[in-house]
């Protein structure tokens, strides 16, 4: 039930990207530090949602592999206890 649930969410973001992506065609220049270009709206607007996925992506697995290390770490002491 939750895979179905996830891929309905995924189907109608990747659905509501595409009606935002169809009405947003203008062309916008995007100055970098060294340079410029000019991109679709649409374009610039998925990649900048792209990158974002991409950093909270980095950013939580970081986070769970700290957390994986921590549990390894209190599994080992309790094992090695002279309780045991």
């Amino acid at each position: 039930m939750k895979l179905i649930l996830a891929l309905l969410l995924a189907l109608l973001v990747f659905l509501l990207a595409l009606a935002l992506g169809a009405q947003n065609d203008q062309l916008v220049q995007v100055n970098y530090l060294i340079a410029q270009s000019q991109l679709p709206l649409s374009a610039l607007m998925a990649i900048c949602f792209v990158g974002g996925v991409a950093v909270t992506v980095a950013i939580w697995l970081l986070w769970f592999m700290g957390y994986r290390l921590k549990v390894r770490r209190r599994a080992r002491v309790a094992n090695t206890s002279p309780g045991s």
